[in-house]
């Protein structure tokens, strides 16, 4: 008799995405939406390119991450993981594995024990990034499962260096996701784990199995990412001058939100967006928004080895 000896399967998770359901950001004046990416569509990308387990982690919120799930359930090739990204008062907290939303605002340790209530997962995203919330080394007194060491969106180089650093002592599983807030980011970075459902994922995560892979976005990846969420809001915001946009869903917040726009202030946006737009203002944006990122992250108190 011979034994047949079967490989082990490795499957890719990106554990941190975002759809239109995180909402609007505030920059001085200027209000933007997070993501203008529907749920449906996320899924469809992240099958694309061969993700296994899709966690949508929007702001705040579960219910993308619930259309999302729906969707998926006629699929076999993929499984989506229902997350939030939720503002703690002491920095960022991703749950996944979540049945309900959290909400912002609460002490990291009761944002944790409700998380855990709720069986979920507890990563610590960006942990030592400058110019979003982050825990920093508050992740040591914490009950945290995972260190995002690979943020796609982090193009400085510092912070996913030092998250890096600070996980090489194995106390947490190692993952990582693209912050996916626009649909062809997805998948830039993942996370590797044995199996190929999400269950196998969370046995991974909670075994400190997994490793990470992939490419963080670059500068001109994210100026294009950047013109095309423009565009694309631009649109809306123009069709809507000629009524009311149809709604998918009734708690669509992007639709929402331009649908209540007053005409005056489409018309302002249009005519901003537009002067945005103008070759090479997005360039000297995204150059003096990452020069910005990494002065913040170079000169942020990083861990090194002898502080693990």
């Amino acid at each position: 008799m011979c034994c047949v000896v079967r490989s082990s399967v490795l499957s890719k998770a990106d554990v941190h995405v975002h759809t239109r359901y995180s909402g609007f950001g505030q920059y001085k004046a200027i209000t933007f939406p997070e993501s203008i990416c529907r749920p449906e569509d996320v899924v469809d990308e992240a099958r694309k390119k061969g993700i296994r387990v899709l966690c949508i982690t929007d702001h705040n919120s579960i219910l993308g991450a619930l259309r999302a799930r729906e969707y998926a359930e006629r699929f076999s090739d993929i499984e989506v993981v229902v997350g939030e990204e939720i503002t703690a008062n002491e920095g960022e907290i991703i749950g996944l594995f979540l049945k309900e939303g959290i909400p912002k605002g609460l002490p990291v340790r009761e944002t944790i024990e409700r998380v855990r209530a709720q069986g979920g997962l507890v990563i610590a995203p960006h942990p030592f990034s400058a110019h979003v919330p982050a825990l920093g080394k508050l992740v040591d007194e914490l009950d945290i499962d995972g260190l995002e060491v690979m943020n796609g969106g982090h193009v400085d180089g510092y912070a996913n260096q030092a998250a890096k650093r600070y996980a090489g002592n194995g106390r947490w599983a190692v993952l990582a996701g693209s912050d996916a807030h626009a649909s062809a980011q997805i998948g830039c970075c993942y996370t590797r784990f044995e199996g190929e459902t999400a269950e196998d994922f969370r046995k991974a995560v909670l075994e400190r199995t997994t490793s990470t892979e992939g490419e963080v976005s670059t500068l001109q990846m994210g100026i294009k990412w950047t013109v095309q969420v423009v565009l694309k809001t631009d649109l809306l915001i123009f069709l809507s001058l000629f009524g009311p946009l149809k709604m998918e869903y009734p708690d669509d917040p992007l639709l929402n939100k331009i649908n209540i726009m007053r005409g005056e202030n489409k018309l302002l946006a249009l005519i901003s967006s537009s002067i945005f737009l103008m070759p090479p203002i997005p360039i000297l944006t995204g150059v003096t928004g990452m020069k910005v990122m990494q002065r913040l992250n170079r000169t942020n108190s990083f861990p090194g080895p002898d502080d693990q």
